[in-house]
């Protein structure tokens, strides 16, 4: 319980940037509860002074009263529900941009870590479920609290013996209420976990279309999606029992208590020791106090899916983002980088993606990396753009460690292509300008000359403003990679990473985009990730990797020379192609 309301705490704690309103709220909230008991006190004048004692006075008083009353409530109520809408609806648009942004900073191992469509679920599932908490509920809560706090002070008033055995039934109802809220709560837990497994699923079968309709993978993706979605159902069902036995098992405890009242009442009543007044209006007022308890009752598995999807909220909030130090103006690096005895284990691996790894790259050197797949080439790309942090050693720009060095800054100073290359859904110009919006066009056009990719964006009806569709799918493979060329171009970062940039190319694409590639690596630190030749026979250095260690350096032609790794990489063509003539080629 104290634990819920920590959490109830936490999140009431997103209102306070609109005190002013919620204050108004409130105010308006106790205005309509404050009145909600003038309906059953009215009826004691109107039975005893109108109806049995034939009051003109009160003939026409009580009326206009009722009528002035509701009149109030009805103001109330609206101003209530409007402003506490409004300002659940701000707090809710502020949080959904706090996850967002918060989710956009967090560390490349908690992106890899959590399960597919968690996090689309958050913002998607989650977040609906905590404005239902924050708008109806709160609102129901605290109305409803007043409205049965104020009826049972009239009920006190008019007869204290009466409302006691209303009050036996509290302890019973509390129980139930606590003991209903720890099932719904662990059961909407699960439920948010299963909606994640079904986005991510979702997301999945879309992004593998085509190869589940070439490998007719329809049955199988159907069977999986089926499964979640009957778990999802069991466990909705489970949330649907336990609300729905709740409610009338407190109207049971309520009509018990109210069958013992009137009983009691009647008995006073036939001794007169209370009046028909007093009767009607106690009895009234009892009965009005059913719909605020019924609404809270109901309200509880409302506030329970909001307190599960806070706590799933709060604690992405709490994962702590990318290490970053204070920005601060610093020239464009040289480029030089250092790796000394470098170390990285991915996380829940055994073994070392990186192992002992020592290596000086010289500006405007152009080095290329070149061994089997998971001899640690992608991870040192990974730890150069700190998207992971070392295990062990450190990497050094222009002789300053990564960590010491402001994320923003560093990240800048970095520009990369590589095989997969991703396209937002807007127009070409948009893509190769993205990060940079207040590029001139020119500038834009520059890059995607430089880049080779004018040759087709020409020939579009639209040029730079045609839209390229979801993740470029209204471009070539090509196509896309000299777009990803032209955003390079046009950042003029001094260090250039270049990710198994062609190997997905046909041989006239990769002649096309290596030419731009060549352009863009001029006056630039250059990193190659790559298995062919042509790629990388040009580098100044050639590093072989073998197990996460440095096992060759030197030219092609040296390591061609040799009786090593490289010599047999090019012997076997597992990597690089050699012709019948002796010429090396793609």
């Amino acid at each position: 319980m104290k634990a819920s309301l920590l959490l109830y705490r936490r999140l009431l704690g997103s209102l306070k940037p609109y005190r002013k309103v919620v204050a108004l709220s409130l105010l308006a909230m106790i205005a309509a509860a404050s009145l909600e008991p003038v309906l059953p006190a009215l009826l004691k004048p109107l039975v005893d002074e109108s109806l049995i004692g034939k009051s003109a006075t009160a003939q026409w008083q009580v009326p206009l009263f009722l009528m002035l009353a509701f009149l109030g409530k009805g103001i109330a109520e609206y101003v209530s529900s409007v402003s506490s809408q409004w300002i659940a609806n701000k707090a809710i648009t502020d949080l959904r941009q706090q996850v967002f942004r918060h989710q956009m900073h967090l560390p490349m191992s908690v992106h890899q870590t959590e399960a597919g469509g968690r996090m689309l679920s958050r913002i998607l599932y989650d977040i609906p479920q905590v404005g239902s908490a924050l708008s109806n509920a709160w609102i129901i809560v605290i109305r409803d609290s007043l409205v049965i706090v104020g009826l049972t002070a009239y009920l006190v008033w008019t007869a204290w013996q009466l409302t006691l055995l209303i009050l036996a039934i509290a302890p019973a109802v509390a129980w139930l209420i606590k003991a209903a809220g720890r099932k719904l709560r662990g059961s909407n837990r699960a439920m948010q976990e299963t909606t994640g497994r079904m986005t991510g699923a979702v997301e999945e079968s879309l992004a593998g279309i085509r190869e589940i309709k070439l490998f007719g993978g329809h049955a199988h993706e159907d069977r999986n999606f089926a499964a979640i979605s009957e778990r999802l159902r069991q466990q909705t069902m489970r949330t649907v029992r336990v609300s729905a036995a709740n409610v009338p098992l407190v109207q049971i405890l309520a009509a018990a208590a109210v069958s013992a009242v009137i009983w009691t009442a009647s008995a006073l009543s036939a001794q007169d020791k209370l009046t028909p007044g007093e009767f009607v209006s106690f009895v009234t007022a009892m009965s009005m106090l059913f719909e605020p308890i019924r609404r809270l009752t109901n309200i509880n598995s409302v506030i329970q899916r909001g307190l599960a999807g806070a706590q799933s909220i709060f604690e992405l909030l709490d994962t702590a983002p990318e290490p970053d130090t204070a920005s601060a103006e610093r020239p464009p690096a040289r480029g030089e980088l250092r790796f000394e005895a470098l170390a990285f284990s991915y996380p829940g691996q055994d073994g070392r993606a990186l192992d002992g790894f020592d290596l000086v790259i010289r500006p405007g050197e152009t080095v290329a990396l070149v061994g089997a797949s998971g001899s640690g080439k992608t991870t040192l790309v990974n730890l150069i753009t700190r998207f992971f942090e070392p295990t062990q050693g450190r990497i050094l720009l222009d002789g300053e460690p990564l960590a010491a060095l402001p994320l923003g800054w560093l990240r800048g100073q970095i520009g990369w292509v590589g095989q997969q290359v991703v396209l937002f859904d807007d127009s070409l110009a948009a893509n190769i300008a993205y990060g940079r919006p207040d590029v001139p066009p020119a500038d834009i056009e520059r890059a995607a000359r430089a880049a080779h990719a004018w040759e087709f964006i020409d020939k579009l009806p639209e040029g730079l403003q045609t839209r390229v569709g979801p993740n470029g799918s209204q471009l070539s493979g090509g196509q896309r990679q000299r777009i990803a060329i032209a955003r390079a171009f046009l950042k003029d970062a001094p260090i250039l990473l270049l990710d198994e940039a062609t190997s997905a190319l046909d041989n006239e694409s990769e002649r096309a985009v290596k030419d731009a590639l060549d352009t863009l690596r001029e006056n630039r630190t250059v990193i190659v990730v790559a298995h062919r030749l042509s790629t990388i026979r040009d580098a100044d250095r050639i590093v072989v990797m073998e197990r996460g260690r440095i096992v060759e350096i030197g030219t092609h032609a040296e390591l061609a020379a040799a009786d090593g790794t490289y010599a047999r990489l090019l012997a076997s063509g597992s990597e690089i192609a050699v012709d019948a003539a002796g010429k090396t080629e793609p």
